[in-house]
């Protein structure tokens, strides 16, 4: 399933989490299945210390396992992308 990634850091916390950051790059890299896959790498909005990213995970424990590695001092929100085209054809077949 796909996911937005929202993101925000303190300014206080900024060098821990870049420190957090590259640990989880390493990490990521040798134990990628553990880990949800960017689609979309993070991007600041607005300001450098929030943004986006666009992820997709094959189940709850990779989410889990990001959170775990980052968090805190990162503050991590996942909203579920869902797929219009197949809501608007479930939502039809239930009008029969």
């Amino acid at each position: 399933m796909k996911y937005v990634k929202f993101w925000e850091v303190a300014i206080g916390d900024r060098d821990e989490s870049i420190a957090k950051w590259g640990q989880y790059l390493e990490t990521s890299k040798k134990t990628p299945e553990k880990y949800p896959r960017y689609i979309v790498p993070p991007h600041g909005v607005g300001e450098a210390l929030k943004g986006i990213s666009i992820m997709e995970a094959d189940n709850e424990d990779q989410l889990i396992n990001y959170i775990l590695e980052l968090s805190p001092p990162l503050k991590i929100k996942f909203v579920p992308l869902l797929d219009a085209t197949k809501y608007i054809e479930t939502y039809m077949q239930t009008k029969k």
